[in-house]
Parts: structure tokens; sequence; C-alpha cells
């Protein structure tokens, strides 16, 4: 039943897509279309540490260097060969589930802050390894493409035409993560999270289930490095750093555990709340901190929990208002 529903959702993130491509030009220009660009790479990205974070359990910081592996992997295959940009994201969501599948194979034989160390050191290596191979990925310099992306026409380094491509890819990560999380597999994700001793003894494979979470979360992030490196036309190891990685950790955290669309709600609220502050550099760090820290003491349980709140306010005033009109009746 669950994944029916899940199924029944399908129409709703093709309209919702259809109706962000076509409102979005509309209402926003400049920056501010830029801005949401970058909000739905995002967005894909913590959706990705969704599913290993919030559904496995696995806190991982290794989801900004996952996209960088992605990132890398679409520049690198434009600039040398000759193929499409889809085909070079469909390599990109390759190499960032490899990366992080490594982060997966690790999970299975260290558990809880052991697990956090080693995914800080991959995550670390990688961008140790891209600012040292300078022959090859062009070091702290960064990378840029040859030419600009193009799909169907758009030219993607364009932020007005790449939000045609990116909404429904987002809507399309969205709609698999949902179903990933309502389906079998994602109740088992769940379980382990909870106990994996008793998910253990209850016969589920729980090594298995994380590892194969870790490759999912990984794809998403990859696909993400690669919108990303479309849209700049150009990537560097500071684009990948810890900050990146802290900002996809908290979208999760913030938007509410296995909550995709607390996730993506985050994801909105965070990014444009960083980018509005890259304007007030004497102060902006400050603020950023105090607003998260606001965030998180009122909304302990994300967004989604704050929504649920105010949802069963709204449904007991309600039903209080009914009962006293039929009472008076």
């Amino acid at each position: 039943n669950r994944l029916v529903a899940g199924d029944l959702r399908l129409p709703l993130f093709v309209l919702g897509a259809v109706i962000v491509v076509l409102v979005v030009p509309r209402v926003m220009s400049g920056p501010s279309v830029l801005t949401f660009d970058l909000i739905t790479v995002y967005a894909m990205a913590a959706l990705g540490l969704n599913v290993i974070f919030g559904l496995g359990g696995l806190l991982s910081i290794a989801q900004a260097a996952v996209m960088a592996v992605g990132a890398y992997t679409l520049v690198l295959t434009l600039n040398r060969y000759t193929v499409g940009a889809l085909a070079a994201l469909m390599l990109a969501c390759v190499g960032g589930a490899i990366a992080s599948g490594i982060t997966g194979a690790i999970a299975i034989r260290i558990r809880s802050h052991y697990f956090i160390l080693a995914s800080i050191a991959l995550a670390e290596g990688v961008i140790l390894v891209i600012t040292n191979a300078s022959g090859f990925t062009g070091g702290s310099n960064g990378l840029g493409l040859a030419h600009a992306g193009t799909v169907a026409g758009l030219t993607l380094s364009d932020p007005g035409q790449f939000l045609v491509l990116s909404v429904p890819v987002l809507a399309l990560v969205w709609y698999l993560a949902e179903c990933l999380r309502v389906s079998r597999f994602g109740i088992a994700l769940h379980a382990i999270r909870s106990d994996d001793y008793l998910a253990l003894a209850a016969g589920i494979p729980v090594h298995r289930y994380r590892f194969w979470a870790t490759v999912v979360g990984g794809a998403f992030g990859g696909l993400a490095g690669g919108m990303l490196a479309l849209l700049n036309s150009y990537i560097g190891p500071q684009d990948f750093g810890l900050e990146t990685a802290v900002l996809l950790l908290l979208m999760v955290v913030f938007g509410g555990m296995a909550s995709n669309g607390g996730t993506v709600l985050a994801a909105v609220v965070l990014t444009v709340l960083t980018q509005g502050l890259l304007t007030v550099t004497a102060v902006g760090d400050l603020v950023y901190g105090l607003a998260i820290l606001v965030l998180l003491i009122f909304a302990r349980q994300g967004l989604a929990g704050l929504g649920r709140s105010v949802y069963r306010w709204c449904r007991r005033r309600w039903t209080a208002a009914w009962r006293g009109t039929g009472g008076s009746r």
C-alpha cells in the first residue's frame, strides 16, 4: 500500500515541477535565479545524505567530497571525450556512488564515532588528491569546462535555462527518495537506525542495507556535484570543503530526520540564508551561527516536526470550533 501511495505521488511531482519551471522565471531575475538554482543542487545532495544519515543512521561528513567526485567526473569527461551532458551526469552518479560506497564498506567494520572520523578522513583525502593532482584536476586553481554544457538546446551555464533542467531532476530525485523511504528497504533502514542489534536479531542484513544506503545517497550526491559543475562551468576544491559538508548535514537535521520534504524545505531556508549573508562580510558568520541556533532551539524535531505540530494544533482548534458550533445548534 505504501508503494502504491508513492506511485500516486508521481503526477504531483510532475505537476509541481512544471509549475515551478513556468513561475520562477517570471517572478525572479538575476541573482535570485542563481540562488534558486543552488537550492535545487544542494537539495539533491541533501536528499542523498538523508538516505545515508536520516534513514540509515550513518553520520557522514563525506557528502561534499562525494559531490566533488561527481563534479570532477563530469568536467573531465566532457573535456576529454565527445559525450553529451546527460551521459556525463550519469557517469557523475556512478562516480559519487563508488566514492560513497567506500564509506559504506568502512561502516561494515566500524561503528559510531569511528565512522564519523573515517568519513572526515575520506573527505579530506579527496580534497587533498584534488589539490595536489594539479596536472589532472587543476589543483587549487580548479578546472573549467572547455565548452558550456548543453541539454536539449539549453545552455546550462545560464541560470535561467539551468532551472529548466534542475527542477525536473530535483523532482525525480525527491520522488525516488520518497519511494525509497516508504519501501521495504526504507522501513528496514529505519529499523536499523532505531536499533541495529534488534534489526539484526529480526533477520535484517544490517551491513548490506547500510552499504547500499551509502551507494544510493552517493549517487544523488554525485548527480548534485555534476549539476553544480554544469551551472558554474568551473569547479575547485574550495567548493566542496568542510563548510559545504556541514551545510548539507544541517539541511538534514534542520529538515527533520528521514523527512524528504523537510530536507528540501531546509535546503531552501539555509541556502537563502547563506547566500544572503554573503554581503554581510563583517558579522555574516556570527549572524548565520545565531540563526542556526535559534532554528534548532525552536524546531527541535526539524521543520517536518514543526509542521506536524502546527497541523495538530490547527486540527484541534478546528475540531473544537466545529463541536462548539454543533453543540450550540
